[in-house]
C-alpha cells in the first residue's frame, strides 16, 4: 500500500510540472539572436495575440516554411536547464491544422511606400535571450512591454499628432526595399547589442525589416525608429 501511494504521489509531481498549450505558428522563420545568430520561429497562444521569437525547438514538430499551424503542445519544466537555454521543454502533442500560406516577404508589392497604403500598426522589437523589449503602435494606442509573452504591457492613448508624424515619416521611407536595408553595425553578434527589427504593417501588406543593432538602425528607418522609441519613453 504505501509502494503505491509513493508512486501515485510521484505520477502527480510528474503531472504536476506539466502543461498543455496551444500554439500558433507563423508560415516563415526570422533572423533571430540567441548564443549566436540564428533563425526563429514565431508563435503566438491565442490568435489574436501578436507573434514572438520562439528561440528553442518543440520536440517531434517538423516545422515546413510557408505553411501556418496551430498545435497541440506540452510544456514541461526543465529540471537542471543549461546555463544559456531555456527552462522548458516543448513536445508536441499533434498537429491540429496545418494551412499553405505564402511566406512573409514573398508578396507581389503593387506599391513602395505608405503614401499609397493605409497604414495599420508598426512593431519594433528587439531581444537578445536575457533581455526583451517591444514597442506596439497603432491608431488608438502607444503600447511597450519587456515580457515577451506580451502579457503585461504598459500604454498610453496615440494622439492624432504621433500618429500624423508616424505616418509622413513612413512615407519618405521605400517600404519595397525595408527588408534589404544593411545595418550599420554588428554589435549584437556579440550580444553587446540588442537584436531589433521593426515591422510595417499596412491594410494590404505587411513589412519586415532584416535584424539591426537595437539604438543604430539603418539611416534609411533611422528617424523613424527614433520616433517610436522616443514616443515609448513617453509612456508613464
Amino acid at each position: 500500500m504505501r509502494r503505491l501511494i509513493i508512486s501515485f504521489g510521484f505520477t502527480f509531481l510528474i503531472m504536476s510540472c506539466k502543461d498543455t498549450q496551444t500554439l500558433y505558428v507563423a508560415n516563415h522563420l526570422v533572423d533571430c539572436e540567441g548564443v549566436a545568430p540564428q533563425q526563429c520561429l514565431l508563435i503566438k497562444e491565442n490568435v489574436n495575440d501578436e507573434w514572438t521569437y520562439f528561440y528553442d525547438h518543440i520536440k517531434g514538430f517538423d516545422y515546413e516554411q510557408g505553411y501556418n499551424y496551430m498545435l497541440e503542445v506540452i510544456v514541461s519544466k526543465i529540471e537542471k536547464p543549461p546555463a544559456d537555454g531555456s527552462s522548458l521543454q516543448y513536445t508536441l502533442v499533434k498537429v491540429l491544422s496545418k494551412e499553405k500560406n505564402q511566406p512573409l516577404g514573398q508578396h507581389t508589392i503593387s506599391s513602395t511606400n505608405a503614401s499609397q497604403e493605409n497604414l495599420s500598426k508598426i512593431i519594433y522589437e528587439a531581444s537578445t535571450r536575457g533581455a526583451y523589449f517591444k514597442v506596439i503602435i497603432d491608431k488608438e494606442f502607444i503600447q511597450r512591454t519587456k515580457d515577451r509573452r506580451t502579457t503585461q504591457l504598459d500604454s498610453k492613448a496615440c494622439s492624432s499628432n504621433d500618429w500624423k508624424t508616424l505616418s509622413t515619416t513612413i512615407k519618405t521611407i521605400d517600404l519595397k526595399a525595408l527588408d534589404k536595408l544593411v545595418s550599420p553595425t554588428d554589435k549584437r553578434t556579440t550580444d553587446a547589442a540588442l537584436h531589433a527589427t521593426l515591422k510595417i504593417i499596412t491594410t494590404s501588406q505587411t513589412y519586415t525589416s532584416k535584424s539591426f543593432d537595437h539604438g543604430n538602425p539603418p539611416e534609411e528607418i533611422k528617424p523613424l525608429v527614433n520616433t517610436i522609441l522616443s514616443l515609448a519613453e513617453s509612456i508613464e
